[in-house]
Parts: structure tokens; sequence; C-alpha cells
């Protein structure tokens, strides 16, 4: 039996998983939250767990947030918190973006802005470029994804293939 993946299904395929990526990125676009939906929790952290793309933390006034990484390219905004047990912070965040982790009950709220003292520690122009720079990888790919789907498509219906063993002939009664 041929590889699909050669076939007329891996060129749906690819026509199909290009164009669910660039749809992806324009959903991850979307949810970007603007500053006016955006909450202010304030207060020292008192606990924090990190992992490879986040860092989840809890304020004295039992706030829970996670700031991901993709947010903060160059580190200050996880520094900034990992160093918040000796000063308080503002933390901005969505309170509609939630998730759970395994280690620790309840939900934790999207961090976009840390800011100390008053002054930011990045923008939430400069969270929403690194966010954009991040999900451009998914349009890119899915760009690529769909163009060379696409290409096979027509490439599969320009020259069909014939579905029958040696070129198009019925296979002998004759056992061989």
């Amino acid at each position: 039996m041929k590889d699909w993946f050669a076939g007329e299904r891996g060129a749906y395929f690819f026509l199909l998983l290009g164009i669910g990526l660039i749809a992806l990125f324009g959903v991850l676009e979307y949810r970007f939250p603007q500053a006016a939906q955006l909450e202010t929790a304030r207060g020292r952290v008192v606990w924090q767990q990190e992992t490879r793309g986040a860092l989840y933390f809890r304020l004295a006034d039992d706030q829970q947030l996670v700031l991901y990484a993709k947010g903060d390219a160059d580190g200050r905004q996880r520094q900034t918190l990992r160093d918040a047990a000796l000063y308080p912070v503002a933390v901005q965040f969505l309170r509609q973006q939630k998730t759970h982790i395994g280690y620790a009950p309840g939900d934790f709220y999207t961090a976009y802005v840390v800011a100390v003292g008053g002054k930011e520690v990045a923008t939430l122009d400069a969270v929403r470029a690194a966010w954009r720079r991040d999900n451009l990888f998914a349009l890119v790919m899915g760009i690529v994804a769909a163009v060379a789907g696409a290409w096979r498509v027509w490439m599969e219906r320009a020259n069909p293939r014939p579905r029958r063993a040696g070129g198009g002939r019925p296979a002998s009664r004759r056992s061989r």
C-alpha cells in the first residue's frame, strides 16, 4: 500500500493544516487583551514556580497568576517577579484567561504587565509585540503548508495517477 502522505490525501492534509495554522494565528491575535480589559493585583510574591515556558506565582492577596515566557522575550518581567518577595509589585492580568496546573490548586490568571513602584517593566505594547513575534511563526508555517498543499492538490489534479496496479490494467487472475 502506498503512503497516504505522498498522495492526494497528503495534499489535502497539508492544505487543511495550513488553513488551520492561519486560523490559529487569527484567534491568537484576536484573544490578546486591550488595556481597558486588564485588572491590577498588588502585593509581594509569596510563592513562585518556574516552568520551561511560564512563571506561576501567588501574591500576598492570594491572587494566583502566570506570566508566559513568550510575552517576556528579554526576561526582565520574570526576573522582577523572582525578586518581588522583597518589594511589592503591581501586575495587570486578564481574568477571562485562566489555566490550572497539577502541582497547585486553583485558577491561575494570565499576567501581561508587571510594574514596580508605579513604573512598568515592559509596556503592554512591548508584550503584544513579543506575543505577535512568537505567533508569526504559526502564520508563516500556515502559509507554507497551505501553499505546499495547494500546489500538491493542483499537481494531483493536473496529473492524475492511475488507481490500479500496473498502469490501470486489471490484475491477473493467474497465480504466479
